[in-house]
């Protein structure tokens, strides 16, 4: 057999031998054949990609990984939240000849939505050039619809062969769903940031405007919550950005109770049988912001029954009276306790607001006059004011994770009454281990700016200051009513609460917006520091996880990490990274050369 074989391979070579043109022909064909396998390869794998999407992300972040709530909702295995049943059409403004860093961003909202499409193919986006017009006149007419529904023109400077350049562009998608649509922003406006900066928070944050935006438009109605008034809470103008970021999810209303029962929650009564009744919430989450005067005893009856039929309330509340207001009109003033009796009901049920102020080491600065330049300006200089405490948020809830330092203004303390075994209280903003507390009045004076604190009094350890309290909570009024209110069926009285929540912070300022020059700033922003503190996005996710928006909080908090170029190191290595990308490719070419050389060498010697 072997020598069968053997016989066989000497005819095959003295047959090349005798005819090298067959055997230079069968190279040949073999060749050709090689070529239109690849091509074929390629064709099929572009055929392929332009149906399947696939990208491995290599990043230690995630960044472009979609979290676990925007692919169940775009697979509609979402529970609690409506499926997409119809085209979802993304319309982006940003395109054309623009900057290097808005093209990232355009990149990178390109890359999203091709991710969302490989989870739902109802995602449809186009990309538009707001300037690729041949007239003039084209081009105002497309610029005058845009300004009707809603889009703001950024205008941005570049530099071009050594000319500044003003430019135009439209950072903005339109969102277009069953006859409804939105108008979003990609830019995250945040006053005082660098250019790199704003585009880095922009692009960790698409995922999030992207998913919340088609989610509102598939749910259809906004879930309602209400800012409480009645009690000389501060106009609605301290509150209009706070107001502004939320009516991007929700449907934002004011309510005065007035001793109205069905203010909170409405009542269905059964035209047979009145003690058949049947109950909804008018709003999913209430916000009581700073009220100074007493609530009567049936508005905060009013309230706790909304508690008990599952209402959600955040307590943004001052036990003592203090404010910086005060102080620009006088030296010093006493901060007395603030009784408005929602302290009384919170104490019912397992919280305790104390009459104390914090003064904390770990604080922000605030400036004061301290003398006068030569032109007659007034001379600035900044001191701690340990009454204004910024707190590091507690990173093991979600609510507080990844968010800057929340700044907070004559905070006091708060503690957990374990009265109720069925109530959970979890922390969420607590001062540093470096806090001193000063107990009811307390003269607070602006003089104390310029007098060295001593560190050795700041040893009362960390403070709580906001808490998050979840289960089922005894009502304020329970054994307080007579029994022709509690076994009245119209009122159907309740002593305990459904499965809720509350989160209450000791501290009413931290809600409101400054102004400048007579425009708002937004809230969480320090004029006179230019640092940015994250008040806003502790209320937001604090709704959002009172409101059942849990999906949310981890999108907006996502952290995109930006490693940025040593520029020192860059600069004593040039010369050696120059070399490097100029001879390695010629050393990799080399290298292929030869093997491919000695590969066809042996290929030909075999034959």
């Amino acid at each position: 057999m072997n020598m069968r074989i053997k016989q066989n391979k000497i005819l095959q070579n003295l047959n090349k031998i005798v005819n090298p043109v067959s055997a230079k022909a069968d190279v040949k064909r073999s060749h050709v054949i090689q070529l239109f396998v690849g091509l074929a390869l390629l064709i099929l794998l572009n055929v392929v990609g332009n149906y399947v999407f696939f990208k491995a992300d290599l990043t230690q972040e995630k960044r472009y990984s979609l979290s676990k709530s925007t692919k169940q909702f775009l697979k509609g295995t979402k529970t609690g939240v409506r499926k997409i049943g119809d085209a979802v059409t993304v319309r982006c403004y940003l395109d054309g000849d623009i900057p290097a860093s808005y093209k990232e961003l355009r990149n990178s909202l390109k890359d999203l939505l091709n991710e969302f499409r490989s989870y739902n193919s109802d995602i449809e986006y186009e990309f538009v050039d707001p300037n690729n017009f041949k007239t003039n006149k084209e081009k105002a007419e497309f610029y005058e619809k845009l300004f009707s529904k809603g889009f703001s023109p950024l205008l941005i400077k570049t530099m071009n062969k050594g000319k500044q350049e003003q430019q135009y562009i439209f950072p903005y998608i339109e969102i277009s769903y069953a006859g409804r649509s939105s108008v979003k922003s990609l830019i995250s406006t945040k006053t005082g940031f660098s250019d790199d900066e704003i585009i880095k928070s922009s692009i960790q944050n698409l995922e999030y405007t992207l998913y919340s935006s088609i989610r509102s438009l598939v749910q259809g109605m906004k879930p309602s919550i209400a800012f409480l008034y009645g009690q000389g809470e501060p106009d609605a103008a301290y509150f209009l950005d706070i107001i502004q970021s939320l009516n991007d999810e929700y449907s934002v209303d004011s309510i005065t109770i007035n001793g109205q029962i069905n203010a909170l929650v409405r009542r269905t009564y059964d035209s047979v049988d009145n003690t058949k009744i049947k109950f909804r919430k008018n709003y999913e989450c209430l916000i009581v912001a700073q009220p100074v005067q007493p609530f009567t005893p049936k508005d905060l009856y009013i309230i706790d029954q909304y508690i008990m039929h599952g209402g959600k309330v955040l307590w943004l509340l001052d036990p003592l009276t203090a404010n910086m207001d005060s102080l620009q009109s006088q030296s010093k003033t006493m901060a007395v306790s603030n009784l408005t009796g929602a302290e009384e009901c919170l104490f019912a049920y397992g919280i305790k607001l104390n009459n104390d102020l914090v003064m904390d080491l770990q604080c922000v600065k605030v400036p004061i006059v301290t003398g006068q330049y030569g032109n007659g300006q007034p001379q600035m200089t900044y001191y701690p004011w340990n009454f204004f405490p910024s707190v590091s948020p507690n990173a093991k809830s979600i609510i507080t994770d990844k968010i800057n330092p929340v700044k907070l203004e004559f905070v006091s303390t708060i503690d957990n009454v374990e009265s109720n075994s069925d109530v959970t209280v979890t922390p969420l903003l607590e001062s540093s281990v470096n806090t001193r507390l000063l107990n009811a009045p307390v003269e607070v004076s602006l003089q104390m700016l310029k007098q060295k604190q001593e560190p050795k009094l700041f040893n009362q350890g960390s403070k709580t200051m906001a808490v998050l309290a979840e289960g089922k909570f005894a009502s304020a009024f329970r054994n307080r009513l007579p029994l022709e209110m509690t076994e009245n069926p119209v009122i159907a009285n309740k002593n305990e609460s459904d499965s809720t929540a509350m989160i209450v912070v000791a501290d009413g300022d931290i809600i409101k917006n400054g102004f400048k020059n007579g425009q708002v700033v937004p809230l969480g922003w320090d004029i006179y520091t230019n640092q940015m503190f994250g008040n806003k996005e502790f209320l937001i996710n604090c709704i959002n996880y009172l409101c059942g928006d849990k999906d949310l909080i981890p999108l907006r908090s996502r952290e995109v990490i930006v490693r940025k170029l040593d520029m020192a190191k860059a600069e004593r290595t040039k010369l050696q990274w120059q070399l490097f990308n100029i001879i390695t490719p010629m050393v990799i070419i080399a290298l292929l050369g030869t093997v491919l050389i000695v590969i066809r060498k042996k290929s030909y010697t075999s034959r």
